[in-house]
């Protein structure tokens, strides 16, 4: 008697390859007033950093930061430069290490926070 058994596969092993975690624009260059050229979000709103520290806690009412959209891990943008930061449970986009963030009460083009508690127009740096 000859006893045909079924082959079992493992879940794992027919299962499709892991998609690369592909790049985000999440950020682009404009030109505003006399800064020159800027970052911004992709809807134009200008990005801000604040040199000497972090925001945190009320501080982030006031200057929401730029996130990484949920299950992303790499910013795109023309400005090299781009990388990101832990922010809870999310991740904050930077800029040459420093993180990114939209002032409040900024309408899609204006520039109202600079100086603002510190904080100043992200301005692309120039090429070395």
């Amino acid at each position: 008697m000859v006893v045909v058994g079924a082959m079992g596969a493992t879940a794992g092993a027919f299962a499709a390859p892991a998609k690369a975690d592909k790049p985000v624009k999440v950020v682009i260059e404009t030109v505003r007033g006399t800064f020159g050229e800027i970052l911004t979000t992709t809807k134009h709103h200008t990005l801000y950093i604040e040199p000497s520290g972090t925001c945190t806690g009320g501080c982030l009412t006031i200057w929401p930061p730029l996130l990484m959209p949920k299950g992303k891990t790499k910013p795109a943008g023309v400005a090299s430069g781009l990388g990101t930061t832990a922010l809870g449970t999310r991740l904050q986009v930077t800029y040459e290490g420093k993180p990114l963030y939209t002032f409040y009460q900024d309408t899609k083009t204006s520039t109202s926070g600079e100086n603002v508690g510190g904080f100043v127009v992200a301005q692309v740096a120039p090429a070395s």
